[in-house]
This record gives C-alpha cells, sequence and structure tokens, in this order.
C-alpha cells in the first residue's frame, strides 16, 4: 500500500492497555495503527495534532510528513 494524505484521526485507549489511532485518508478510505504503548502513541498524536500534512504507508507502519521542513523551525 502506498502513502495515503491523512485528513481525520480518532483514538482510542483501553485504560491499562494499548492505545489505537484510526487514521482517516483524502480521497476515502481508513487504517488503524494498533497496539500502541503510551508514549509511543502521545508522539503519534502529536505528530496528527501539529504537523500538516501527514501520509501514513499501512504496509510499512509509517507515519511522515509530506515537506521536509527547515532546520531550527522551533516548533
Amino acid at each position: 500500500m502506498a502513502r495515503k494524505r491523512v485528513t481525520h484521526y480518532p483514538v482510542f485507549h483501553n485504560i491499562g492497555g494499548e492505545t489505537t489511532v484510526a487514521v482517516y485518508y483524502q480521497g476515502g478510505g481508513a487504517g488503524s495503527i494498533r497496539n500502541l504503548g503510551i508514549e509511543e502513541a502521545s508522539y503519534v498524536i502529536d505528530l496528527l495534532r501539529n504537523e500538516k500534512p501527514i501520509s501514513y504507508d499501512h504496509s510499512r507502519k509509517r507515519l511522515s510528513t509530506l515537506n521536509a521542513e527547515p532546520v531550527g523551525e522551533n516548533e
């Protein structure tokens, strides 16, 4: 599966367990990032909340920004 641009996301956390982040793609369709520990989930949610645009490649389990950012952007 190729990278797909993410437009929306909900977060599901099982108390005392793992977190799942569902991702909805531009043009339709959805995927999910499953079995995240709390630290990794926090990082993924932070990226989704603060970076734009974001893509997700389900087969590689790779979440990425679509543009290179300048060094020292101070975000």
